[in-house]
């Protein structure tokens, strides 16, 4: 019989009025692997942060090597070996990778300089014992993605936690940074580590993990051995329903109509650049474009949707675009929302001149929330509430909410930058259903996904940028993994 690391007995949590978790129980077993899915708002991170002691249980109790535990804070958490690595990296980015690993070490803040040699040994010896070596002179900003998430878990291990929560560690890496990623969590397994690890990605949880727990609506709703299940099962337990197969597209695309054309495009954008870039998307097109975050995408958007962020004079070449163009921001709360704005404010950005919201400077709020409220309905964004301040929704039904501000426009061109990051399958599935029919309705789309499998499911054609270049294209007869992630890692 295997002993528990962990052990939620009937764990409940509320927000004011709203449950965000509803009497979970479930083990973990001591040196597994374990997945915890679940659609967005499903309760899963609200249960991991109580595990951190982020939040206060309001009724329950959860065990910890078979001990109750009652943490007031992360740093309970921390003494009881228990460390986290969160979706959004907390990093301090002019500062050393050491840097960062001392200063969130108990007494170590104004030791930094100079960094004490005893330390940065045993962290060095660490890094090479699990796996995550990397440059610990080297400033945060300077590391790549899949560098910067093995600083946060050589965070976790300079502390000598015991059990590791990663909240969707693989939603920015290369395929071979995912599997490098698995090799090292496999090893931590092997000296009898506890990890949990939240996704959304189920072929990843029965690949990787040894048993799975998926949340619905606040509660638990299924714990099972990995070897017990299918991705099929998962994810019907997720939704609640089985997922729909798309069908088979009924238009093909015209070839004589291009909507969107890079010709010989250079920019940058602070100390990094694009060269060259040729990209024509047609109408009932979808582009799709790979590569690792920080290659060159948000300088390609940039050039055409907000030219005035680049460096002064560094734009040439020309971008072409017929008719409306409408995107959807690679991040939705930096560039695409005012998070503590009601969501009919949300809605309108960008439209707010049109006579349909606005009538000379004046505002049609009742219009607005009228649209509003219809638009939400229509592709189900929950709660249906206009009024209710945009940040209250969650991720899923966020990123809802910016497709539909865009694709209600019936635009011409669509820009899709990370359209389903950080979503659950059932957004995934709608998100995904609706690109499909912006591009059968004639639309071209320029699709930018840091996922392989959302790329291969949707594209006509996938071009790859590495460090600013377009260094391959591949139609969908040539779509291959292995092909695609060794571009996107700079090999032929």
């Amino acid at each position: 019989m295997s002993v528990s690391a962990i052990e939620f007995k009937g764990v409940s949590k509320y927000f004011g009025e709203v449950r965000a978790n509803s009497d979970i129980s479930f083990s973990v077993a001591k040196g597994s692997i374990h997945g915890i899915v679940g659609e967005n708002g499903a309760g899963k991170s609200t249960a991991m942060k109580i595990l951190f002691g982020l939040y206060r249980p309001d009724g329950g109790e959860i065990l910890v090597h078979g001990n109750p535990v009652s943490f007031s804070s992360p740093i309970d958490a921390m003494a009881a070996k228990i460390g986290m690595v969160h979706q959004h990296f907390m990093l301090a980015e002019p500062y050393t990778a050491l840097d960062n690993i001392l200063l969130q070490q108990k007494g170590s803040a104004f030791s930094l300089l100079p960094p004490q040699r005893t330390k940065k040994k045993k962290l060095n010896e660490i890094a090479e014992r699990y796996g995550f070596t990397l440059n610990l002179e080297a400033k945060v900003e300077d590391l790549s993605v899949g560098e910067q998430q093995r600083l946060e878990i050589l965070k976790i291990l300079s502390q000598d936690s015991e059990i590791l929560i990663l909240d969707e560690p693989t939603a920015v890496l290369t395929p071979q940074e995912v599997q490098d990623l698995f090799k090292n969590l496999r090893r931590l397994k092997e000296e009898g580590k506890t990890i949990l690890i939240i996704t959304h990605k189920l072929k990843e949880v029965m690949s990787l993990t040894d048993a799975v727990t998926v949340f619905r609506t606040g509660r638990v709703v299924g714990n099972k051995k990995t070897a017990d299940t299918n991705g099929s099962e998962l994810a019907e337990m997720m939704v609640g329903r089985g997922l729909q197969i798309p069908q088979e597209r009924s238009t093909t695309i015209d070839k004589t109509r291009a909507v969107l054309r890079f010709d010989n495009v250079n920019a940058t954008l602070g100390n990094h650049s694009i060269e060259n870039i040729n990209i024509t998307v047609h109408s009932r097109e979808i582009v799709g474009v790979a590569g690792v975050e920080g290659n060159g995408q948000d300088i390609l958007i940039r050039s055409l949707l907000d030219k005035h962020a680049l460096k002064k004079g560094s734009l040439s070449g020309s971008i072409l675009s017929e008719g409306l163009v409408c995107s959807f921001p690679e991040d939705r709360l930096r560039f695409g929302m005012l998070p503590s704005r009601p969501v009919y404010e949300n809605f309108i950005l960008g439209q707010h001149k049109r006579s349909l919201f606005a009538r000379g400077i004046f505002l049609k709020v009742r219009e607005i929330i009228t649209r509003t409220k219809e638009t939400m309905d229509t592709y189900d964004i929950r709660p249906h509430n206009p009024l209710l301040s945009f940040d209250k929704l969650s991720g899923g039904n966020q990123q809802k909410l910016v497709v539909a501000r865009a694709l209600s426009q019936k635009p011409q061109v669509v820009i899709a930058a990370q359209p389903t990051r950080g979503v659950d399958i059932g957004a995934i599935e709608f998100i995904h259903g609706e690109l499909r029919k912006a591009r059968d309705e004639g639309a071209g789309i320029l699709l930018i996904s840091s996922e392989l499998d959302e790329l291969m499911t949707l594209s006509d054609r996938i071009v790859v940028l590495y460090k600013g270049k377009l260094v391959a294209e591949f139609t969908r007869a040539e779509f291959n993994e292995i092909a695609l992630g060794t571009a996107m890692g700079g090999c032929k």
